[in-house]
């Protein structure tokens, strides 16, 4: 189970989590908690490239989100949260601009299932914390990396 936390507040409590290296983004499926991030960040949604878009005085207060997956928490810096503007201009984007990694998965995968999975951890998640999966015992395990807060992305 897991629930996500912006500083203290609750955005989701006990969600189903998918872990997938296939995925760029964190994504959500439930409508409910992509509006409060959204709204808690100031987004708007940006039609060329299908996310939502910050100013940067918006990212320079954007807090960082916590995941609490059984009795350990992780931290997602707001640098982990967002796309790598190097990278701007390959998805249509201003190069100036910031984009927020955190989609809803309707937005994305239109037509696909996704039930029973609350939310999907990305490659930006993986990106910042070890992962092992034992998949005999039906586990995963997380840990910090020496990237889990860095501030370039």
């Amino acid at each position: 189970m897991l629930t996500i936390l912006a500083c203290t507040t609750a955005l989701s409590r006990r969600l189903f989590l998918l872990i997938n290296s296939g995925v760029l983004m964190h994504l959500s499926n439930t409508v409910v908690q992509t509006k409060k991030y959204i709204n808690a960040t100031g987004a708007v949604f940006d039609n060329s490239t299908q996310l939502h878009r910050i100013s940067n005085t918006q990212y320079e207060n954007l807090q960082s989100l916590f995941f609490v997956i059984g009795n350990s928490t992780f931290e997602l810096t707001p640098n982990a949260q967002i796309w790598p503007r190097a990278l701007n201009r390959a998805i249509g984007g201003d190069a100036n601009s910031v984009y927020l990694a955190i989609n809803d998965i309707g937005n994305l995968f239109h037509g696909v299932s996704a039930s029973g999975i609350n939310f999907v951890c990305g490659m930006k998640f993986l990106e910042r914390f070890y992962s092992v999966f034992d998949t005999e015992n039906r586990r995963v395990g997380l840990a910090t990396t020496p990237f889990t807060h860095a501030t370039i992305n």
